[in-house]
């Protein structure tokens, strides 16, 4: 298996361990780049998740190709279209995330949120007031009529629990916290 194994959290969306390196073969041996059919590899296998999240995949195999033979396609045409009139350099890092990033982002995005669907109403009120509406202690405390310490005690159980729900899927919440 491959790191592409468990894309849809929470979904049974098996790829085939021999998909991989079938597909950057054959994207390679259309494009001749391999940094070039790396990145494409990667968009296939992010818009496979996106495609999943919302829809069943029958086939896998046959969807990679078809969204790779797409990319190819776009990107030589990109190519035709703005030739490059010196050769780029590598020390020129692009400053967006690249798509394994994207997906991890959103694998870890998926597994909160389902950890916050199942977490005790009064647990995820507490914790979404201080944590992403930035209310002071005393204010959720008043409004939910308890005790600040209380609302401390819900904070850190909510933080353990979503901590728990991305170690389970072996995630991590990525910034260290």
């Amino acid at each position: 298996m491959n790191e592409y194994s468990s894309v849809a959290a929470g979904r049974s969306l098996a790829v085939d361990a021999a998909l991989h390196p079938a597909l950057q073969r054959f994207i390679e041996g259309r494009l001749r780049d391999r940094s070039d059919s790396e990145d494409i590899v990667q968009e296939t296998f992010l818009r496979l998740y996106d495609y999943s999240r919302t829809r069943t995949v029958a086939d896998v195999g046959a969807f990679c190709f078809a969204v790779a033979r797409n990319l190819i396609r776009d990107h030589v045409r990109r190519r035709r279209a703005a030739p490059l009139t010196e050769e780029p350099t590598e020390a020129i890092a692009c400053p967006a995330p690249r798509a394994d990033e994207i997906l991890a982002y959103r694998e870890r995005v998926d597994v909160l949120r389902q950890a916050l669907r199942t977490m005790p109403p009064l647990r995820r009120e507490v914790f979404l007031r201080r944590r992403l509406d930035e209310q002071d202690s005393a204010t959720v405390a008043e409004a939910l009529g308890i005790g600040r310490s209380a609302v401390e005690k819900h904070v850190s159980r909510a933080v353990a629990d979503l901590r728990r729900a991305l170690e389970k899927r072996g995630l991590a919440l990525g910034d260290g916290r």
